[in-house]
């Protein structure tokens, strides 16, 4: 892996370091496998950052009419590492532990959107975390009923509010909405 990695640092080629990366996800997967870590998600966040190398330095994406054959490749490879985590949190008997796990992929992956302004990684990790999110307040609620009410009450109040405030304020929200998507369609 290492001497792939010189070659291509040395000739500049930068195609001939996927042969160390794949070496070295081979190598990581053995020795998950020797420690019997291997789990879905330790193997969907090892493809999905390979993935993910693959397409921030490969450059066939240079080209900024290739724009959105990258965006769909990150989407594709972080997706693969949000799905992963949903998964292992529930198949493990560590679901809570796992839950957090999934929140915090999430989490760096909303930051690093919003950081490095790539809209794949917002998204995904939107949706990785409003899922594990809503995903974890079921379980809470399925275990204690009288939270049920207490949430529905609460979701109600908010939504109320929500409305309310969107009413009377519709031409601000309005403006804001249409300067967020421009600017988000100007992200990579």
């Amino acid at each position: 892996s290492a001497f792939y990695a010189g070659m291509a640092k040395r000739t500049k080629r930068i195609r001939l370091s996927y042969w160390s990366v794949l070496l070295f996800d081979l190598t990581f997967c053995d020795f998950l496998v020797a420690r019997g870590w291997l789990s879905t998600l330790s193997l969907g966040i090892v493809t999905g950052l390979s993935i993910l190398y693959f397409a921030e330095v490969e450059p066939y994406f240079e080209n900024l009419s290739r724009r959105g054959e990258r965006h769909w490749l990150r989407l594709l490879a972080t997706g693969l590492i949000g799905a992963s985590a949903l998964h292992q949190t529930e198949v493990s008997e560590a679901t809570m532990a796992f839950a957090g796990i999934t929140i915090l992929i999430g989490t760096v992956f909303i930051f690093a959107g919003l950081i490095m302004k790539v809209r794949a990684y917002l998204y995904v990790g939107t949706a990785t975390l409003m899922l594990q999110v809503l995903r974890v307040l079921w379980l809470v609620i399925s275990a204690n009923t009288l939270l049920v009410w207490a949430v529905g009450i609460a979701l109600g109040l908010m939504f109320i509010w929500v409305a309310a405030t969107f009413e009377s304020r519709r031409s601000q929200v309005s403006s804001q909405l249409s300067s967020w998507t421009e600017a988000l369609d100007n992200w990579d």
